[in-house]
This record gives C-alpha cells, structure tokens and sequence, in this order.
C-alpha cells in the first residue's frame, strides 16, 4: 500500500457514517432544507389526489352523466395541479439554495484546511487527488442533497402514503400490491452492500487518472525533451484502463439488477389488472377504483423501483463524503496556538539540540542533533552535499514541519509559542523551488506585500536584477507568466521570486539556493544585490555555489544532517577539513570549465 492509499483508508476509518455527518454539517442551513422539504411533502400529497379525483368521475359523473359534477371535479384538477406545481417550484428552490450554501461551505473549509496541513500530508498526497476531493467529490455531494436526499425524502413519503391508500380503497388488491416489496427490498439490500466497494474503488480510480494527467502536463517538457510520449501514453492508458475496468463491473452489476427489478415491478402491475378486473366483473369494486388503483400502484412502485437507483447513488455520495470529510477532518501537525506577538523582531535565531526525520518509519535522520545560533544582523551561511540538511532547516524555521526533539527561538521565544502568522510575516525566503502564478509580473512580485505601490515593486526588481529583462518582456511588469511562469526561463523566475523576497522587507531573510539557476553575469548581479540586501537584517543562506557562502559572517558545513565544522570561509581553508575539500572540488570544476 502507498502513502496516498495509506492515507485515505487512515481517512475513511475515521468517517464511520459519511452521509450523517453530511446532514449534521448541512443543518446550519436548516431553515432553508426544513422549507425545501415541508414543500416537497405538500407537492407529494397533491400528487396523490388525481387518481382518486379521477375515479371519483368515473363513477359518479361519467356513469350516472352528470355534467355538473364532471366540470367541478375537473376544475379540481386544475387547482390540485397547479398547488402542486408551486409547491415543487419553491422545493427546488430552497433545496437547491440549501445546496449551494452547504457545498460552497464545505468547499472553502476544506480548502482552509488543506492550508493548515504540513507539507508531510502534501508530499503524500498528489495534487491530482486533492483536485478530486474539492472538485469531482463536492460536485457528487452537491448533487446528493439538491437531488437524491429530496428524491429519498419524496419517494418515502409516497411509498407509505400510497400504502394507506391502497389498504384503504381494497385491503385485497393491497395484499396483492404488496407481495414484490420484500423481494425488492432483499434484492436491494444485497445489491448496495456489493455496490459500495466497487464505487470506492471508482472513485480512487478516477483521482489515480486525474493525478496522472496533472503530473503529465506539468511535466510536459521533460516529457518531451527525453522523448518519453510512448512511456507517459502507455502509463495514462494503464491508469484509464483501471477506471475503466472498474467502472464496467460497477456498470455491468447494476445493469443486471435493474432489469430484473423492472421485471418483477410489472408482474405486480399484472395481477392487480388480473385481480382487480375479475372484481370488476363480480360487481365487488367499481371501474372507477380499479382505474385509481391502477395508477396508484404505478406511483407505489416508483418509489420502489427508484430505491435501487437512489441506493446507488446513496453509495457513490457515501463514498464522496468520506473522501471530503477524510480531508476536513485530517489531524492538523502544526498547530497555530502561540500567543506571542512578534512586534520588533531583532532576529536572534537558536537552533537547540534539533533532530528530525520526515516520516517516523525512516531508519536515517534528516538532522542530528544540531545546534546553532545565529546573532541578530548576523548571516549565516549552510554549505554541503545535497541531502546534507540545508533546506530542511529552513523549513523547521518556517515551522512547515515541527521537530522531532529540541526546539528553535527567535528573540528567545520558541517558535512554537510564536503565532504561526507572525512567524511566517517575520520571514522572507526565497527558495531553490521557485513558484509563479499564472499573473502579471508586477502580481507576482507584489505578492510578497500586497500594499506595495508600483515604484517600490520595480524597485524591488531593479536590486534582484530582474527590471532589465521585465522591461523587454512584450507587456512589461503587466505580462502574463503563465502557469508556473512557464512563458520564463528558470533565472528569469528565480530574480522575480527574489524581488518578491524583497519587497516583503522582512526582518529575517532565508536564501535557498537563490543563484542555483541563473547564468554567470546574472549570478555576479544577484551576488551584488544580496550583499546589499542582508545588511541589517539576519540572513540565511543555503548555498551551493560556495562562492556565495563568501559573503556570509559565518559558514556552517553540514554533511548527512550533522554539523561537521563552521567558521568564516578563510578559517575553514586554513583547517583543510569537510569544507575545504568541497571548495577544491568546486574550484577544480571551474577551472575545467574555462580550461574547457
């Protein structure tokens, strides 16, 4: 089992009874549901009049010929028509407005959830997915409570109603009436129990296409340049293959059982015409009755035969509502209950005695045991192999995750006891993942202070060495990047993110990785703009290039999540140790570049 399955049945375990809890959630709305449903039991009831009205006429003003009578039961018609048509028209109406707001509801909180989530639950979970769950599943939902719970809701009402009437106009016929409801109720209860597997296995099927397909188009250039569209074809055919295969046994089960249900239903409908014309004959029912008994036991078995298709997508919901509420309900790591206030932060950060390691399973540590302290103004740099520890780091400093022992301060207070927000407003990063929304250049820069004029967000650009090639874009600052800044190059992104760091002003600074994609003349820019913008103010800075670690007060060589020596970048040299050698490799690479 993956990480992705390991979660969602962690998730369904937790949702014992998904549709009651859907209910209990829909019930701050429930003014409006009582109205929908209060309407949808008048329209029921005036749906029942007709045939009765119209055995009525039969016989006692079409056999005997009185006109009078005929008129005034068919002005009743009219009258019971048109009741019942304004009844459905304000069902529909507070029911669909009763929806609208339970879904829009449910949609937001579980996308305000899914904000509150480490970064551990998204490294488990594909985006794919999460599209699904708040697409696809509250789509499904919706359509539950605006259709199926007002179908259940009226189909019950029917079913016992027209049941009274029955018994009421020939207890014999009724019996005869009753006989396939049983059978039909068996025959449901067993299709349902085999139903809800195979729709929970859809719906995972369809989330495993979506995070496919998602995967495939953001990676379409890697896909292209190694010319991998036969292996991705193949995979997207795989993944299609398992919907489609699970979803024709889903299809093929309910195809069988509603044929044979149908069958049954007009058996029924057989012998009562039997029966009850033999009745006729004897003189013991009039043709009136036998004609509203006939259409009253087509409107009794409506309801039974739509219990089949109502269990369905009762199940298919169920299934949906467990997905969602899976979500909405999954246990928040980091938790936002600081009640310190950062006002004047002077950005004095201590890393206590910290380890961590992603998932518990994981044998190796990401960090061990590491200490350090960083005064305020002071800037740091963290140097070392990829995997060494660096960025995580910065990661528990953002707390996107939380240690597993120590703690970190800033300004002696643990970050933990800070407000999340405040922590988070007293940090700008710019890290070696570099993300751009599908907006303007200056929306994308401005980001990082949405209060910012248009002066201070060119300016911005101007000290990350981005407002030379912003101004030949075809629109300036007002061009559109694209999704993920597609319409970029990867220094290009990376000098607007670095603008965007900057116009946050924060106190604290984190550089992961700044230069890691932009050519050289560009990197001596940035280089230039970094020194700058570290003055007053704490930095970190995660380097590859160690030729940026230069500039930092102190070094910090980090090898396998441990500390391995720090210093100033001239101290470390002279101890020939773990950073030196990184320094000789790196410096042996130049030199074969140019030699080169």
């Amino acid at each position: 089992m993956d990480d992705e399955d390991k979660t969602l049945s962690e998730q369904a375990d937790r949702i014992e009874s998904p549709i009651k809890k859907l209910l209990v959630y829909s019930m701050k709305y429930k003014k409006k549901a009582f109205i929908g449903f209060l309407a949808a039991l008048i329209s029921v009831v005036f749906d029942l009049m007709p045939p009765y009205i119209v055995s009525l006429a039969i016989d006692h003003a079409i056999a005997p010929g009185d006109t009078q009578l005929l008129y005034t039961l068919g002005a009743s018609l009219v009258i019971v028509y048109a009741i019942r048509s304004v009844a459905d028209y304000v069902q529909n109406n507070y029911l669909f407005k009763f929806t609208q707001d339970t879904v829009y509801r449910l949609r937001v909180e579980t996308y305000q959830h899914l904000q509150k989530l480490s970064l551990g639950f998204f490294n488990r979970n594909t985006t794919g997915k999460m599209m699904s769950k708040l697409s696809n599943d509250t789509n499904r939902l919706e359509r539950f409570l605006s259709h199926t719970l007002r179908d259940i809701f009226r189909n019950v009402i029917m079913f016992v109603l027209i049941g009274a009437i029955l018994f009421w106009m020939n207890w014999r016929l009724a019996l005869i009436a009753f006989w396939p409801i049983p059978v039909i109720g068996f025959m449901t209860y067993k299709f349902a129990h085999r139903i809800r597997p195979k729709w929970d296995q859809v719906r995972k099927s369809v989330s495993d296409v979506n995070s496919k397909l998602d995967e495939n188009i953001s990676g379409i250039t890697v896909i292209k340049g190694f010319t991998r569209e036969g292996h991705e074809q193949k995979n997207v055919e795989d993944v299609s293959d398992k919907y489609r295969t699970t979803n024709k046994e889903s299809i093929d089960m309910w195809t069988k059982f509603f044929p044979v249900l149908s069958f049954i239903i007009s058996l029924g409908s057989v012998m009562i015409i039997f029966f009850g014309g033999q009745q006729v004959i004897e003189g013991t029912i009039s043709l009136g009755i036998l004609v509203a008994f006939n259409g009253y036991i087509w409107k009794f078995y409506t309801p039974a035969k739509m219990l089949g298709w109502l269990s369905n997508s009762y199940q298919r919901s169920a299934a949906s509502a467990a997905r969602v509420f899976g979500v909405l309900e999954e246990p928040i790591d980091i938790k936002d209950e600081g009640t310190v206030e950062l006002e004047e932060v002077k950005g004095e950060i201590k890393f206590n005695d910290i380890s961590f390691k992603y998932e518990p399973e994981e044998e190796s540590k990401a960090l061990k045991n590491i200490n350090i302290t960083i005064n305020s103004m002071e800037n740091v740099a963290l140097v070392g192999e990829s995997g060494s520890g660096k960025s995580t780091l910065t990661k528990l400093l953002m707390r996107f995750y939380d240690p597993d022992q120590g703690n970190i301060t800033i300004d002696g207070h643990d970050i933990r006891d800070i407000k999340l927000g405040d922590l988070r407003k007293s940090i700008s990063i710019v890290s070696q993942d570099t993300f751009l929304f599908n907006d303007t250049v200056e929306k994308n820069i401005g980001y990082g202070n949405p209060e910012a004029t248009e002066e201070e967000i060119k300016e911005a650009a101007k000290l990350a060495a981005a407002d030379g090639f912003i101004q030949k874009l075809e629109n300036g600052y007002d061009t559109i990047v694209g999704e993920d800044g597609v319409k970029l190059s990867g220094g290009q992104k990376q000098r607007i993110s670095i603008a965007r760091a900057i116009l946050k002003d924060a106190p604290i600074l984190v550089l992961d990785e700044a230069t890691s994609n932009v050519d050289a003349i560009t990197e001596l820019k940035i280089q230039e703009a970094i020194e700058n913008l570290i003055e007053n103010r704490t930095s970190l800075i995660i380097a590859h290039d160690l030729s940026t670690a230069r500039i930092a007060d102190k070094i910090i060589a980090l090898k396998d999540g441990e500390i391995k020596e720090s210093g100033t970048h001239q101290e470390l040299l002279d101890r020939q140790g773990y950073y030196h050698k990184l320094w000789q490799i790196q410096t042996k690479q130049t030199d074969n570049l140019f030699q080169h």
